[in-house]
């Protein structure tokens, strides 16, 4: 699994995560994404476009992450997750805590309204 971060410009900071998100790198991932958002006052998009798995650990890491900025008045948006990862992201409801987006730009639009 890695994060890396593709922008830190505009209303948002864009991250992209790849590779598979379980058990034994979901820790990894959490504190990798700690350390990036710990430096940024925005609102926060992770790229899930090249994720492609993600475990109960992985699901626990992204709902702590986004109580975490929300904490901070900050959102988590998540874009483009495969259609059987975002299954499993509507069959738990967490596209009713955390905003799901289908691609990168419909993200953007809505942190635009958000932030006007």
């Amino acid at each position: 699994m890695k994060i890396s971060v593709a922008e830190t410009d505009g209303p948002a900071l864009l991250l992209r995560a790849r590779g598979r998100i379980n058990v034994l790198t979901a820790d990894g991932f959490h504190n990798d994404v700690l350390q990036v958002i710990a430096r940024s006052g925005h609102d926060v998009i992770i790229d899930t476009s090249d994720v492609t798995y993600l475990s109960t650990a992985g699901l626990r890491a992204f709902l702590i992450l986004s109580r975490r900025l929300a904490m901070a008045n900050r959102r988590l948006h998540i874009c483009s997750l495969k259609p059987y990862i975002l299954e499993v992201f509507q069959i738990i409801g967490f596209d009713k805590v955390i905003p799901i987006h289908p691609d990168l730009d419909s993200a953007l639009v809505a942190i635009q309204r958000r932030a006007s």
